[in-house]
């Protein structure tokens, strides 16, 4: 029974080293961490975003956690499309990502032109992320990152951000409790917060629908303004 829980265990124990490293190296570089509620992205460089964030998004993405942050975008690595809010990247179905991106209210802050990483383009023969952050290093257990961005969502404030990948995995490590980890489910190989266990399951259609139905209000009401 030992062994079915080992790689569990030692997928937990290197997250949380992981952690505690960015978290030391803060503290050295001189920077104070401040309490996890009163962080923002902007402080590892996020920018935010102008446009209305659909109610329940995240879930249409795949998301069921309840962390306040999450992230979506391809990962370098895998090139899959997936969401993560701290612990390892959960795939998901990328059709819904991609239209959303392509949405007339989204497209103009998101172009793909500008963020090509976000619709799934990455650049022939995968080149490497300069090494960059707090603690020398892009990734978690040593991997490093193709320079890449996400989407980041404050599923509080409903306010998106975009920013680098390694930018979102240097926060989401500022932002984790000191007295507890959040990421406690280990399912096919994946460290995850409670409620993505049934990650394969797809968002129902209904929810995907309010999503569109939002976004296409707001085209009529920006229409209405200009008018």
């Amino acid at each position: 029974m030992r062994a079915l829980h080992s790689p569990r265990l030692a997928t937990c124990k290197a997250h949380r080293r992981f952690v505690a490293g960015i978290k030391i190296a803060a503290r050295k570089s001189g920077r104070q961490i401040p309490d996890p509620g009163g962080l923002s992205p902007t402080m590892v460089g996020a920018q935010r975003l102008g446009f209305p964030v659909p109610p329940r998004l995240e879930e249409a993405l795949g998301y069921r956690g309840t962390l306040r942050f999450v992230g979506f975008g391809f990962s370098p690595r895998t090139r899959k499309f997936g969401f993560c809010d701290g612990g390892d990247d959960i795939p998901s179905d990328q059709d819904l990502w991609l239209q959303f991106l392509r949405h007339p209210i989204v497209a103009p802050h998101l172009p793909e032109d500008g963020y090509p990483t976000l619709y799934g383009v990455f650049a022939a023969g995968g080149g490497l992320a300069p090494q960059k952050g707090l603690g020398g290093s892009n990734t978690r257990r040593g991997e490093r990152l193709e320079p890449a961005h996400c989407l980041l969502l404050d599923r509080e404030e409903r306010q998106p951000y975009v920013c680098q990948k390694d930018e979102a995995v240097l926060f989401f490590a500022l932002i984790e409790p000191e007295d507890a980890d959040p990421h406690s489910v280990f399912v096919d190989g994946l460290l995850m917060s409670p409620g993505n266990e049934d990650y394969k399951v797809p968002a129902p259609i209904e929810l995907t629908k309010q999503v569109w139905l939002f976004l296409d209000d707001q085209v009529a009401i920006t229409r209405g303004l200009a008018t």
